[in-house]
């Protein structure tokens, strides 16, 4: 019964995105859109798909320099499977359990524990929000003076010092969590070996992953911006930045699946003060989303079909949960 209850909320939450949608595209002019959506040449899908691949290829360097750092020495490549393939499994089943296949990777391809696999993990998204945070911010603050909303701003500032806190200063994290596992002794003495390497290490990569974060996130967002040139309308690259930096924070919040509702509602509201119709936003936006998730879904499927198959079953990865 309680789960069945948590299923059913888990399911109603997401649903939430979708109601958000219905909004946006209840007066859509169907017709403006469609020929929008037209407009888009196939050139800037394979561009776009070229764009992704770079992305995934320069994070994966990013999580490959970062596991040096807990004594896991993968190698450039196997991060950059890994990576893709984790992609993969993130499109295709619910619940981010492509953050839980890439503990599950490193465990069985490297043999690390738990402890040290799920740090690896956790810090490697920690910098994508640090850098969407941060980005996103900075976006709110120029856009507030086309009345955005303050408390966002100052919500996503939150945000962005509290990952920057806990990259320089772990014990934030790791001080409260070995104080509740202080009785799992075993947990608790891995858990203290992960915190010491993290604090001996954390201004190893600091530049280097900053940089790396930055420089993938802002490939990103040329995507959108790519679609929309040709369109007759003043849009800016910032203003794509602005789109993706703020619907990619709006994902971390489950009301949404894959995005929908959300990335629409932050695409036609930023890109309106632009002087974008909804309609061209919106195509954009759908254009944005074939690249990006069903992009991963295609190279990331491929690469997962051809190198990791045989070896890892979904069905195994899906048992793995973070200690």
């Amino acid at each position: 019964m309680k789960r069945n209850l948590k299923n059913i909320l888990f399911t109603l939450l997401h649903l939430i995105g979708f109601v958000i949608l219905f909004f946006i595209i209840r007066n859509l002019d169907w017709d403006a859109f469609l020929r929008a959506f037209k407009t888009f040449p196939a050139w800037k899908y394979g561009v776009g798909l070229l764009i992704l691949l770079l992305v995934y290829l320069s994070k994966s360097y990013r999580w490959h320099i970062l596991n040096r750092a807990f004594m896991i020495h993968t190698t450039w490549k196997d991060a950059f499977i890994f990576y893709l393939s984790a992609g993969f499994l993130s499109v295709i089943t619910p619940g981010r359990l492509g953050e839980f296949a890439k503990i599950y990777f490193l465990r069985k391809k490297y043999d690390t524990d738990m402890a040290s696999s799920t740090s690896s993990v956790i810090l490697d998204r920690i910098w994508d929000v640090l850098v969407l945070s941060s980005i996103a911010g900075i976006s709110l603050i120029v856009l507030l003076f086309s009345q955005m909303n303050l408390p966002a701003v100052v919500l996503i500032g939150l945000l962005f010092i509290l990952s920057l806190s806990v990259i320089l200063f772990p014990g934030i994290l790791f001080v409260p969590l070995l104080f509740f596992v202080k009785k799992r002794f075993s947990f608790h003495e891995s858990l203290e070996r992960i915190f010491l390497l993290w604090k001996q290490n954390r201004f190893k990569n600091f530049f280097a992953a900053f940089t790396i974060s930055l420089l993938a996130f802002l490939s990103l967002a040329f995507i959108p911006f790519l679609f929309s040139l040709g369109n007759g309308y003043p849009i800016t690259y910032p203003a794509g930045i602005a789109s993706i930096s703020i619907s990619n924070i709006l994902s971390f919040i489950p009301i949404t699946i894959a995005g929908f509702g959300t990335r629409e509602l932050v695409f036609t509201e930023v890109w309106a003060r632009f002087g974008y119709p909804g309609e061209i936003a919106l195509s954009v936006s759908i254009a944005y989303f074939m690249v990006t998730y069903l992009g991963s879904l295609l190279i990331g499927g491929i690469v997962y079909a051809t190198q990791l198959r045989k070896f890892y079953r979904i069905r195994e990865i899906g048992r793995v949960r973070a200690p």
